[in-house]
Formats: structure tokens, sequence, C-alpha cells
């Protein structure tokens, strides 16, 4: 009986052109789902900083309610409740479910003071020092980042310590114990609260973010924004703070084609780049200067009584 042998028959392989083909492929699918997937991420930091300037919005709201005025930006001399230099950022703190980190700060000092020793009455020889103010220095608040920045959380800038992703419009939130415009009340707003700008955002990477907890190097751009420069300005070379002219202290992020803000009445709105804006920042000198010389929306939007109407586009 005669046995049949089945053949083998050699498998054929890819050639190499099947294989750049592939790969070719590969690497389509890739770089079109890589936008997809960037907007999707983007989207939902954006959501997240909403949520902050939110909850930052409400607490403004909060503190209202309990002191009958708006946080003030910061303390230029020493009250009953902070010594100077403290901003908003730490004062709302209790608001925002952060009232253990708010217990910890020793009102009497400085961020950075060392308390000085105290004799104590029953033992003259022993001492006792009051907590000084290093682990509230240290601590990152994350309500106070947006997720789109990558720069670090802690700022060189600011001596190494906590940056903050937001800034307070100081004709609202203003100095208290200055001659300077201070802290308001909703009901002192007269353009109306949704027509005036609380807070807003501040990148720490093309820009200088804020400061967390106090007024840092005597600077206004370490917890203050002013829309007057141009939203998210462009400079030719270098970064927005290299650039001069104050820009440091326009309102700018890593978002596409805008920032977030959060108005008095506590909604949250994306204002696009294209706002028109006071380059040169002359509204400052309002109320000496006349409200009728102010002809730029982001400068209507920042003074909360010029008595100027304004509409966003």
């Amino acid at each position: 009986m005669r046995v049949l042998s089945r053949t083998r028959v050699p498998r054929r392989a890819f050639t190499l052109i099947e294989l750049l083909v592939v790969i070719a492929i590969i690497a389509i699918l890739i770089g079109l789902l890589l936008p997809a997937v960037q907007k999707v991420r983007e989207a939902a930091a954006r959501a997240k900083c909403t949520n902050n300037l939110k909850q930052m919005a409400l607490a403004c709201h909060g503190y209202q309610d309990t002191y009958n005025k708006l946080p003030a930006g910061w303390f230029v001399t020493k009250t009953v409740n902070l010594s100077p230099w403290w901003d908003w950022s730490t004062i709302i703190l209790p608001y925002i479910e952060q009232a253990p980190l708010f217990t910890a700060i020793n009102p009497d000092l400085a961020l950075t003071a060392t308390p000085t020793p105290a004799a104590l009455p029953s033992s003259p020889a022993a001492t006792t020092t009051t907590t000084n103010n290093t682990a509230v220095a240290n601590t990152v608040v994350t309500t106070y980042l947006c997720p789109s920045d990558a720069a670090p959380n802690i700022s060189s800038i600011w001596g190494n310590y906590p940056k903050n992703n937001y800034t307070c419009n100081r004709w609202v939130l203003g100095p208290d114990g200055s001659t300077q415009p201070t802290n308001l009340s909703i009901q002192t707003i007269q353009d109306g609260s949704s027509n005036t700008i609380l807070l807003g955002e501040r990148d720490g990477t093309r820009n200088v973010a804020g400061s967390t907890f106090v007024r840092h190097n005597n600077s206004s751009a370490s917890f203050e924004g002013r829309i007057g420069y141009k939203i998210n300005p462009q400079p030719a070379a270098g970064t927005v703070y290299t650039n001069g002219n104050n820009e440091r202290l326009a309102y700018t992020s890593l978002h596409t084609g805008g920032v977030n803000f959060a108005f008095a009445d506590g909604s949250i709105r994306f204002i696009r780049d294209t706002l028109d804006c006071d380059p040169a920042d002359v509204h400052t000198n309002f109320p000496t200067l006349p409200a009728t010389a102010i002809n730029f929306t982001g400068a209507r939007l920042e003074l909360p009584n010029d008595g100027q109407t304004v509409s966003l586009p």
C-alpha cells in the first residue's frame, strides 16, 4: 500500500514594503488620535479650572456672609486677623475646606518670620516659642492650581513658596488699610456683580503665576491681575514675564484662546483673548480719569463703579 506524504508549503513572510505600510498606517492612526486625546485632556483640565474658580468665588461670598464685605486682596497694616502682607488666598481658606490649614497659621507673624522666645512666668530660665508658619509656607493648596499649567507648584520667583494660578481684581478685592480702593461688598458694586470681574487666571509657564498666602517681594504681581493689559499677551520673544511693560500682571492661561474668570455674582466665564483691553492700563487712574474716557471692554469689566455699560462679545 502506497502512503502519500503531505508536502509542507512554506509560509509566506511579510515583505519589507508590507511592514512599512503597516507601520505607516499605525503612525497615521496615532497622529489622528493624539489630538483627540489632547483635546479631551484639555477639556477636563479646563473643567477642573472652572470648578476651582467656582469654589473660590463661593468662598468669597461665604466670607461676605460672615463679615459683610468681600475679602481684602491683601493686608497693608496689621489687623485683628492677620499681620501685613497676608492676602485673599489665605483668608478664604476656611471656605474652601481648608480650615485646619488656616487654624495652623500664626496670625501675629509674617509667613517667613521666626517667633522670638518668651520667658515662662513660672520659670524665667525656661522659654517657649509661638508656632511659626514654616509648615504653612510649604503647603500647596490644590484648589489654587490650574491643571493645564505644568510649571512647578513651588515658585522660585516668589522665594520657593507655593504658586497660585489665580489672582484677584484689586478694584473689588482691594487692600485693607490703604488709601487705594479697599475691599468692597457685593452691595457696593454699582455696575452689577454679573458685570464685574472678581478673580482670573495667571499661568506660571509663560508668565509668573501668583503666590499663595502672602504678597511676596512687595510685588502686586504676586496676588493681583489686571485686565487692562491684553489677555494672554504674546510677546515677540521670550515669556510674558520678561517682556516688560508690566505684562506679568496680565491674566494669562494655557487654555486655547482665552482665560477663565470668576465674576462677582459667582458665575464663571471664559473670555477670549481677543477682548479689547486698555494697552496702557490708563484706567487705573480712575476715578481721577473720567468714566467717559474708559473705552475698553476689559477696563469696564474690571472697574466696579465706573457707570459704563458693558457687554461681553
